[in-house]
This record gives C-alpha cells, structure tokens and sequence, in this order.
C-alpha cells in the first residue's frame, strides 16, 4: 500500500496554521454569523485569512447595488490579498454564507515566519496555487456567452465541491438561492430562475427542501457547458 501523502500536500492550510502556532506566531479567530461582512473592497490589508470551518463568499460589487460572485470557498481555503505586503487595500469583499470561522494573521509576522520555515513557505505557495486555480475557474466560468452554459458550469463546480453522491445524484450541501447563482454567473435572476425550471423540466435537477440542488445527470450538464 502507498504511503499517504504527507500533512502539508493534503491540507496545507492545516500545515501552515500548525506550524505558526507551534512558533507562536499570534492567530486572531474570529466568529462569523450568516452575512456578516469579513471585510469590504477598499479596507486596508492587513491580514492574510484562513477558513477553518463554514461557507463564504467572495464578490465584488459593480453599479448600483449589484453584486458578482467571485467564488465560494468552503474551510480549508485561504484569501484575502495573496501576498505577504500589507501595503494595499482589498480588491473584493468577503461575506459568510453560513456560520464561520476564520483565522487571521498579521501579514508582517507571517513574511517573518516564513522566511524561518521553508517548509511552511512550501505549503504557502501550494495555498496560492489553489487560489490561482479557483480564479481560472472563474474566468472559464464567464467565458460563455449565455446564461445556460455559464449556470451548468457553476453547477458542475459547486456539485464538485459540495456535493454529496446519493444513489447516481448529487446534492449540494448548501442552500443556494437563485440570486446567488445569478451573482456567480453574472446573470440577472430571471434569467437564471427560467434557465433552472428549464433544466428542471429537462430532467437534469430537481430542488428539494430548502432551494437544496440535485443533479440527477451530470454528463448531460456537462454537455450544456459545451466542454463535452
């Protein structure tokens, strides 16, 4: 049998938050109820933020009172400004789907520690890996041109990342709002309202109790997308 993979490739925020702990660099948690706001685009960036537990979002605002989904990330995931210069201001902001918690750690003790710890630089770098990844996702995500394909997109993603397997479907396990699939899709919420009941008489989702999402045909989302 293989071994396993080492702590810091499986869970590198996990390896980062421990090794600063054990050098006893200051962790600041904090609590967060359902919409709470973490910070605002345009707050100093002071922090570098890790998701312990929970759901948020991360948006940017556009017009008037209009929101674009960034991505949702689930814990074990970090953000904020991904870098170690606490000398700028947050480009997005970040808002608590469901009850979190967050760890937060001053930039300039971080840079100091990892300078110290090469192997925490390591799981730094894989964290921002990810992150590089997620944005990519995003970009893929608005590249089609209609509502359709960029909401099959999404779907396939969340059901990737939250979803639960149930006998040849898959659940989200969150609650998900028609509004929030439009702000993720840059779509306006009619669209997205329509495009789901279309999927829903096509046969591949149905909504269960608390706008939960099940996909009941992934291949054929998939091929909505137009990536297969």
């Amino acid at each position: 049998m293989a071994e396993r993979p080492p702590l810091l490739w499986d869970a590198p925020v996990a390896f980062v938050l421990g090794s600063l702990e054990e050098a006893k660099v200051r962790i600041a948690e904090r609590r967060y109820e359902a919409g709470e706001t973490i910070y605002y685009c345009g707050d100093p960036d002071r922090y570098l933020y890790f998701l312990t537990k929970g759901v948020l979002k991360i948006y940017k605002s556009y017009g008037r009172h209009k929101e674009a989904i960034v991505t949702l990330l689930e814990e074990g995931n970090v953000f904020g400004v991904p870098d170690l210069q606490a000398r700028s201001a947050h480009r997005d902001s970040a808002e608590a789907v469901v009850r979190s918690r967050i760890a937060a750690v001053d930039k300039v003790a971080l840079g100091e520690h990892v300078r110290r710890d090469p192997k925490c630089a390591l799981a730094l770098l894989i964290v921002y890996a990810q992150w590089v990844q997620r944005r990519e996702r995003t970009a893929v995500r608005l590249a089609h041109r209609d509502t359709r394909a960029r909401l099959a997109t999404v779907l396939l993603e969340l059901a990737d990342r939250f979803g639960e397997p149930r006998e040849g479907e898959v659940a989200i396990e969150m609650r998900l709002t028609h509004l929030m699939l439009a702000e993720m899709t840059a779509s306006s919420r009619v669209g997205v309202s329509m495009e789901m009941a279309r999927f829903r008489r096509e046969g591949v989702i149905k909504t269960q109790d608390r706008n939960q999402i099940v996909l009941l045909d992934q291949p054929r989302i998939a091929q909505i997308t137009g990536n297969k």
